[in-house]
C-alpha cells in the first residue's frame, strides 16, 4: 500500500520525524548549525577542558602507560553545567544531583516539542513513549566518591533509567519510558525501538534521543588501554591512517508520529523513517570484534523488508569509527549487501565522526541528523581524514566511493539515506530515511486566507478590522499577530530577539505559516509579546523594539499578560490581550484565531 505522495517504502511501515533538538560540539544547538559545519567541512575536534578533569594527572601523549589515557582530544559541548531549573519546575538541592545528560535531555526534549510545533501541555495524560540511548554513569560514580554531599536526590539524579522516565514525568507521558545501553548504538536502536510501538499502535507519538557528556578520567585510561582512541586524535575513517576513535560529547531528540497520523495532524516533517531493525553480531573471534555478515544481513534485512532497490540509496552514513579493524568489516558488509547490486555507480559512503568524534551512545541520532540533511540539501558534505584510502578495502569491487569531497545527489520519492550504528558489544542497527511526501514539505506554505475577512466579522488587530483611511492607504497586506512567549523575563526578551532575527532572514511566503505555528501550535510560557504586522519585515522590527521594553513593561503588568505591540504605533506596550483581541483569553484559541488564520489550516 502506498499514498498520500509518500513512495520510498511501505507507507503502513513509514514513521514522521516531525521535531529536533540537539547539543552537538561546536556551540551547534539546531540542524541548520549542523549543515553549516558539515558542509564547511569543519573539524570540531579540541582538547579536554580544564573544568572536566586535570590532563596533565591522567593524560601521557607521549608513550602508552598503565593508568594513564594517550590523548586528551575530543569533541565537546559548551556550558554542561549550566541549566534553567526554575523553567523545569525542579528545586536547585535537587538539580546539582542531577547528571548532566538527564538535563540536556530534558531540555533538547524542549526543544523537539517547540520544532514541532506542539504544545508540551497538549501531550499531558497521553501515550506518548519515550526511549534514550544513555550509557555514561560518571556523575553518580563521582558524586559518591564525597559520601557527604549524597542527599535525597542523588540516586535518581544518578541512574541512567531516570533519563527517560524523568521525561514521561515532566510531560506527564503515559506511554512506554526507558533507557537504552547498547554502547555505541544505543540511540539508533532506541529509534527502531520507538518505530516499533508506533507501528503496533502502542503510542501515537515517541520521543527519541540519545546523549553522552564525558566527565570522568578513566574511561579515557580505559579504551586507551584497550587501544580503541586514536593516538593522533582524529577520527579517520576508511583512510590508511586510521588508528582509532576519538571520544565526543552531543546529543540529539527527535520527536516521532506514524507518516499517516503526521500528514493528518498537517505537521512539519523534517524527513520518514521508511524501515529499520537491529541484530547481534553473536559469537566473534573477540567479544569487540564485528562480523561482516551479521552487518550484511541485517542491511539486507530492512532493505528487503522496504523493497528499497540498491539503486535508490543515495548514501549511506556508515558507524566509520576509523578504526583499523572495524571499518574494512562494515565497508565489506555494505559492498556486499548494496553496493555490488547497483547499477547506476558506486555509493557514496560517509561518516560524521570526522567532524564531531564518536558521541558513542549518541552517535546514532547525530548520524540521523545527517542523513535528514543531506535528502534536505540534495549534497553528501565531505568526509574528513578519509585519504589515503584503506588498503584494507576494495572500493571499486565493493562499490563504495567514500564521499572525501561534496556530492550532490537527486533526491526523488524514491531516494533514500541508510545510518548504521554498532555496538561495540556486537548490538548493531540500521535505519533507511527518506524526504518527507511533497504534499507535506517544510518548504511548502500552508495555506492562506482563501478571502478576506468582511469588517463586520473582524476582531480589533485582525484582518478586515475597519481601520483609518490613511493607515488602509499605506498597507493594504493581511496583518497577522506574531506570538512570542518566555518562562522569564529574560526568556521572553531573548526570545523576542531569536524570533526578530528568523523573521529578518524569512521570506515572504513564511510570513503566514510562522505567524500561525507561533500562535496556534506552541506552547505558551507565562510572559507573552505580541504583535501585528503585514509581514515579516515588519513583525521583526516590531518584535526587536518590544524586546528592549520588556523589563520595564512586565514591572507594570500581570505575568500572565500579554506585553503587546498592536498595528497602531500609539498603541501602549502591556496592553491586555482583551483589548487587542475582541475580549477573548489567549487560551480561547478557536475564537481568537479563526478569524486571523485560514480555518482549513487548522487542523
Amino acid at each position: 500500500m502506498r499514498g498520500s505522495g509518500f513512495a520510498a517504502g511501505p507507507v503502513e511501515r513509514a514513521v514522521a520525524l516531525i521535531g529536533v533538538g540537539c547539543r552537538l560540539p561546536g556551540a551547534i544547538s539546531d540542524l541548520d548549525g549542523l549543515w553549516l559545519a558539515l558542509e564547511a567541512g569543519l573539524d570540531l575536534i579540541g582538547e579536554v577542558p580544564a573544568e572536566r578533569f586535570a590532563p596533565e594527572r591522567f593524560v601521557d601523549t607521549l608513550m602508552p602507560r598503565p593508568g594513564k589515557s594517550y590523548t586528551a582530544a575530543g569533541g565537546f559541548l559548551d556550558g554542561i553545567d549550566s541549566f534553567d531549573a526554575d523553567f523545569f519546575g525542579i528545586a536547585p538541592r535537587e538539580a546539582t544531583q542531577m547528571d548532566p545528560q538527564q538535563r540536556l535531555l530534558m531540555e533538547m526534549s524542549v526543544e523537539a516539542l517547540d520544532d514541532a510545533g506542539i504544545c508540551p501541555e497538549a501531550l499531558a495524560g497521553s501515550d506518548t513513549a519515550v526511549f534514550v540511548g544513555i550509557s555514561d554513569q560518571s556523575y553518580g560514580a563521582l558524586q559518591m566518591l564525597s559520601p557527604r554531599g549524597v542527599n535525597a536526590y542523588t540516586m535518581s539524579g544518578a541512574a541512567s533509567s531516570i533519563a527517560a522516565n524523568r521525561l514521561s514525568h515532566f510531560f506527564d507521558l503515559r506511554g512506554p519510558s526507558m533507557a537504552v545501553d547498547t554502547a555505541c548504538s544505543s540511540s539508533l536502536v532506541a529509534l527502531v525501538q520507538a518505530h516499533q510501538t508506533l507501528l503496533a499502535g502502542q503510542s501515537r507519538m515517541a520521543l527519541v534521543g540519545g546523549v553522552n557528556v564525558l566527565l570522568s578520567p578513566y574511561h579515557f585510561v580505559g579504551f586507551c588501554q584497550a587501544s580503541m582512541l586514536s593516538p593522533s586524535g582524529r577520527c579517520r575513517s576508511f583512510s590508511a591512517d586510521a588508528d582509532g576513535y576519538v571520544r565526543a560529547e552531543g546529543g540529539g531528540v527527535v520527536l516521532l508520529k506514524r507518516l499517516s497520523d503526521a500528514l493528518a495532524d498537517g505537521d512539519r516533517i523534517h524527513a520518514v523513517m521508511v524501515d529499520g531493525a537491529t541484530g547481534s553480531d553473536g559469537r566473534t573471534p573477540g567479544l569487540a570484534l564485528p562480523k561482516a555478515e551479521s552487518q550484511e544481513a541485517l542491511l539486507r534485512q530492512v532493505y528487503d523488508r522496504c523493497r528499497v532497490d540498491p539503486d535508490d540509496v543515495a548514501y549511506l552514513e556508515a558507524h566509520g569509527t576509523g578504526t583499523p579493524v572495524g571499518d574494512p568489516i562494515e565497508c565489506q558488509a555494505i559492498g556486499n549487501a548494496l553496493g555490488v547490486r547497483r547499477s547506476c555507480g558506486a555509493l557514496p559512503i560517509g561518516s560524521v565522526k570526522s567532524n564531531l568524534g564518536h558521541s558513542e551512545p549518541a552517535s546514532g541520532i547525530t548520524g540521523v541528523f545527517k542523513g535528514m540533511l543531506v535528502l534536505r540539501h540534495g549534497l553528501v558534505p565531505p568526509t574528513l581524514h578519509a585519504t589515503p584510502p584503506t588498503p584494507h578495502v576494495d572500493f571499486a569491487a565493493l562499490g563504495l566511493a567514500p564521499a572525501v569531497e561534496a556530492v550532490p545527489i537527486g533526491v526523488s520519492e524514491r531516494t533514500v539515506v541508510g545510518v548504521n550504528s554498532f555496538g561495540f558489544g556486537g548490538a548493531n542497527a540500521h535505519v533507511v530515511l527518506a524526504a518527507a511526501p511533497l504534499t507535506a514539505e517544510g518548504t511548502e506554505a500552508l495555506p492562506v486566507p482563501a478571502a478576506p475577512v468582511k469588517p463586520e466579522q473582524a476582531l480589533p488587530g485582525t484582518p478586515g478590522y475597519p481601520v483609518s483611511s490613511e493607515a488602509s492607504a499605506s498597507r493594504d497586506e493581511t496583518v497577522l499577530p506574531m506570538l512570542v512567549s518566555g518562562h522569564s523575563r529574560p526568556a521572553l526578551a531573548e526570545a523576542l530577539r531569536r524570533t526578530a532575527e528568523r523573521l529578518a532572514t524569512a521570506c515572504p511566503q513564511e510570513f503566514y505559516d510562522l505567524a500561525y505555528t507561533a500562535c496556534v501550535r506552541r506552547g505558551r510560557h507565562q510572559h507573552r509579546a505580541v504583535v501585528f504586522a503585514a509581514d515579516a519585515a515588519e513583525a521583526a522590527e516590531r518584535l526587536t523594539a518590544l524586546a528592549e521594553q520588556v523589563p520595564e513593561a512586565m514591572d507594570t503588568v500581570a505575568d500572565d499578560d500579554l506585553v503587546s505591540c498592536a498595528r497602531d504605533p500609539s498603541a501602549e506596550a502591556g496592553e491586555g490581550v482583551e483589548d487587542l483581541l475582541g475580549g477573548l483569553r489567549p487560551d480561547e484559541r478557536l475564537g481568537v484565531l479563526v478569524p486571523v488564520f485560514d480555518p482549513a489550516a487548522d487542523i
